[in-house]
């Protein structure tokens, strides 16, 4: 993960230079507290397949990456937060498993009803095949995001998802997922890549101002 480490710092450093002090705190990307391997190990069981070993290396590196926007937000939940919601009894809280589905799901406070018209043999096969590490939003604030999963493969990809676009979220993205994968980047590939896009993005909305 010494690629991604350096792109953070990277980040960071754009953000202080380009940004007004009042903004810059707000779009830093911060790193949460590593996982334990007792931690690491719990999580596995929730996780119903083989954990990549990419993503096991950053939990126990770098933990999660977070920052506090919500235009240009970031979330890649610590093994200890993602506990936490695994456990949690309230429904809007809970995350009922990590697969893609679900996560979606739970980033809405589980109350996405557009989904109970779909079958309950699909919503299983994506929850069990593709598992979801987090998300992240560009310029739609809260009404939009793009969740980050891994396949069987062990490679990442990106499904978006606007609130008011659930039959493009079906048809274009998770149907063809029904009968092939569409990740295709290892972890740290795409964990750049996003950064870079939160970067032009959070930088080019500066310079409109």
């Amino acid at each position: 993960m010494k690629l991604l480490k350096a792109r953070i710092k990277e980040f960071n450093e754009v953000i202080t230079h380009q940004l007004d002090e009042d903004f810059t705190d707000w779009f830093r990307v911060r790193n949460t507290e590593p996982a334990s391997t007792e931690q690491l190990n719990e999580l596995s069981t929730y996780f119903e397949t083989e954990v990549p070993t990419a993503l096991q290396k950053f939990y126990q590196q770098s933990g999660g990456i977070w920052n506090q926007s919500e235009d240009y937000h970031i979330n890649i939940p610590s093994v200890f937060r993602l506990l936490e919601e695994l456990k949690a009894e309230q429904n809007f809280d809970k995350r009922y498993s990590l697969g893609l589905i679900d996560a979606i799901k739970h980033s809405w406070g589980n109350d996405r009803p557009e989904f109970n018209h779909i079958s309950q043999t699909k919503i299983d096969y994506i929850n069990t095949n593709y598992k979801c590490i987090g998300l992240y939003r560009y310029d739609w604030q809260l009404e939009e995001a793009f969740y980050i999963y891994f396949d069987d493969s062990h490679q990442f990809g990106l499904v978006r998802y606007h609130q008011d676009e659930f039959d493009e979220l079906w048809d274009e993205h998770l149907t063809p997922m029904l009968t092939r994968t569409q990740a295709d980047k290892p972890l740290e590939q795409l964990l750049i890549q996003v950064l870079d896009c939160l970067e032009e993005g959070i930088i080019n909305d500066s310079g409109e101002d």
